[in-house]
């Protein structure tokens, strides 16, 4: 379970955000990783790269393995990678030959390193220079079913999908992604709530009574409010859609934010096959503009931020403990 979606202010600010839903902890630590860093792409092989462009996002580095669940590069390329269960498919990693072989876990963390735009992550998946492989998380002990969203600080957006029939790329989005089923899937959903509005229904006359709404929001009755992906899906893109666009990155925070708290799951509101709940453990919102990654954590709500470009000096990698105790400013004084 996860929910993003991209923001565009009216100063041209750029902004991912998403909701990292789980039944772990995956709000630990926020790392930042420099320009010319050696890290491994995959489990199965010793290899190395480099990286062209510092990022930050969250996640763990340990032994120059870097597992990171989102974040934002120098050149204001930003990342996410959800939950995509019973529809990714990955390559046999001795099946690949010519293309760089990619864990799906170690995806975002290459991308960021790599690539300065959308662009160049689209042509790196089309021309297949690099290839998601099949292979297990050693600490989860299952190859993780994942897909990706990008955006860079143009606003281009795409959603890059691996199935059995291949690899997908779908640009001209609506900017929201949740988990299964696959993307085109829920695009074309949408289509069942085209009544759904923020506006008052009107009076209606039935066998000669006059029927009005009860109270405010009849407009939106009909709009899904469970946590399934579909549901998410279908409440992010309205909200998305019909709240006011923001003047400037804070408005975007602040959209981002309203929106994200419609999709947000509470412990105990969904458990699993295992009995295990799955809840929103963090929220992240990745400015491609500023290159600013601010985030809130489910027993932390206080939003917390860091900004790359403060950091782009440092030619070591850095580890920010994320404080998952709830920071409540006292007024009574003031």
């Amino acid at each position: 379970m996860c929910t993003s979606f991209t923001l565009h202010a009216k100063d041209e600010s750029y902004m991912l955000s998403r909701t990292m839903d789980f039944s772990i902890e995956m709000a630990k630590t926020v790392t930042y990783i420099p320009q010319n860093f050696h890290l491994i792409h995959d489990y199965s092989s010793s290899e190395m790269y480099q990286t062209k462009y510092a990022y930050v996002g969250m996640g763990a580095l340990e032994d120059h393995c870097n597992i990171v669940f989102d974040g934002v590069n120098e050149q204001g390329l930003t990342a996410a990678t959800l939950y995509f269960v019973n529809y990714a498919n990955y390559a046999d990693p001795q099946t690949v030959t010519t293309a760089v072989k990619v864990a799906p876990d170690m995806v975002v963390g290459y991308t960021l390193g790599n690539y300065a735009s959308v662009n160049e992550v689209k042509t790196a998946f089309e021309q297949n220079q690099i290839q998601i492989v099949d292979e297990k998380n050693p600490t989860l002990g299952i190859t993780p079913p994942l897909h990706y969203i990008f955006m860079d600080k143009t606003g281009a957006t795409i959603v890059v999908e691996v199935m059995k029939d291949g690899v997908h790329v779908y640009d001209d989005t609506v900017g929201v992604m949740t988990n299964s089923p696959d993307y085109p899937w829920h695009e074309n959903n949408l289509n069942n709530y085209l009544t759904v509005t923020p506006k008052q229904h009107e009076p209606v006359n039935w066998l000669g009574k006059e029927l009005h709404p009860m109270s405010q929001g009849s407009g939106n009755f009909g709009l899904p409010g469970d946590f399934t992906p579909v549901a998410r899906f279908v409440r992010a893109a309205y909200l998305k859609n019909f709240m006011p666009q923001a003047d400037d990155e804070y408005g975007n925070l602040i959209k981002a934010e309203n929106i994200l708290k419609s999709v947000n799951v509470a412990k105990g509101a969904v458990v699993t096959e295992t009995d295990a709940q799955d809840f929103s453990c963090y929220r992240s919102f990745m400015s491609a503009t500023s290159q600013t990654y601010y985030f809130a954590t489910y027993n932390n709500q206080r939003v917390r931020k860091i900004n790359l470009q403060s950091l782009t000096d440092l030619t070591e990698p850095k580890i920010f403990a994320v404080d998952n105790h709830e920071d409540i400013l006292d007024i009574t004084n003031n």
